[in-house]
């Protein structure tokens, strides 16, 4: 299924379609009761980067009347962040911790670096509850530009992200009080990509992981350099459910998703080093199927139905030899 930027469109926002083209990207997604949570990179003429979020029925459609110019009701508090923390929301992950709602997103590609923020939002009306926190980690040198980290855990044990996938490094906090979300880290652990084929590129984070049997299981994403420009492509693994998580199966070869539109564009590229996109936000298991909310060329939300003998077809137990 792909979602048109006009049907993602909250109101407050249908005047910008006037000055330009709309695209919506990048979705991430979580289950609410018999509906949907989808959050959005949205992207006007005017360049900015906001984020939209509506709901789905049990079919997938966009219940009417419930979209939401998230991104305008959000508090960035605090005197230290530059300008474009307060305006540059993109790739939205959607996340439940017990019966609490959060969303977060990062500032994109700035100096000297930048930011990513988790916020709670209203479990019935979404909207936001207090301010963005900032989530922060300090016991290593960390990377100047992070869009990745992946959220995952339950109520009944602490709350964990994967900082990186190659290493598997996974870090641990707590979501008590108001202040920042300090991480630390609880495991490093080797992922091989011996079978996976060195021209996508190493792995990236991309939909929180989902539980699935004694383990968790990651949808992510890798970036090939070719002739076109930048391939992003989709990608699974799998990991041990308790501390320290060590990897049980990489990928061998690429998840495949829905795209109708290879590597074309309706409009412009935002990005003109960027080819082909696939970029998967969310995931969700529904029988013996996962439903993988992702973009498709910086331009469109999408969400592919994958079979677990699809996903497993993908993967390779850690250790075995080809």
């Amino acid at each position: 299924m792909v979602f048109s930027a006009a049907e993602l469109t909250p109101p407050e926002w249908q005047r910008l379609a006037s000055d330009g083209p709309l695209r919506t990207f990048n979705p991430g997604l979580l289950r609410s009761g018999d509906n949907w949570l989808m959050a959005y990179r949205f992207v006007a003429a005017d360049g900015l980067r906001r984020i939209g979020l509506c709901q789905l029925d049990a079919t997938l459609q966009v219940v009417s009347g419930s979209h939401l110019a998230l991104s305008d009701k959000l508090l960035i508090a605090g005197e230290n962040y530059p300008a474009v923390a307060r305006t540059w929301f993109a790739d939205p992950r959607l996340y439940r911790f017990g019966n609490r709602v959060f969303v977060y997103w990062n500032t994109g590609w700035h100096e000297p670096r930048n930011h990513q923020f988790l916020q709670e939002l209203d479990p019935v009306s979404f909207h936001p509850l207090g301010r963005a926190r900032e989530l922060i980690v300090r016991d290593f040198v960390r990377q100047k530009l992070e869009k990745n980290w992946t959220l995952f855990g339950t109520e009944a044990n602490a709350v964990f992200a994967v900082y990186s996938i190659t290493p598997h490094r996974v870090l641990a906090t707590s979501l008590a009080g108001e202040a920042d979300v300090e991480f630390e880290t609880v495991a490093v652990e080797a992922l091989p990509l011996a079978q996976y084929p060195s021209c996508h590129g190493g792995l990236r984070g991309g939909a929180p992981p989902q539980r699935d049997g004694d383990s968790w299981l990651s949808f992510c994403h890798s970036v090939h350099d070719g002739a076109p420009g930048y391939r992003y492509a989709a990608a699974a693994y799998r990991f041990n459910s308790a501390v320290p998580f060590t990897p049980t199966h990489a990928p061998n070869q690429p998840v495949e998703l829905h795209n109708p539109y290879g590597g074309e564009r309706i409009h412009p590229a935002l990005n003109r080093a960027v080819g082909e996109v696939i970029y998967p936000c969310g995931a969700a298991r529904v029988g013996d199927r996962w439903l993988v909310s992702h973009g498709i060329n910086d331009e469109h939300c999408a969400i592919s139905v994958v079979t677990d003998a699809a996903v497993d077809a993908t993967l390779t137990p850690v250790g075995r030899a080809g």
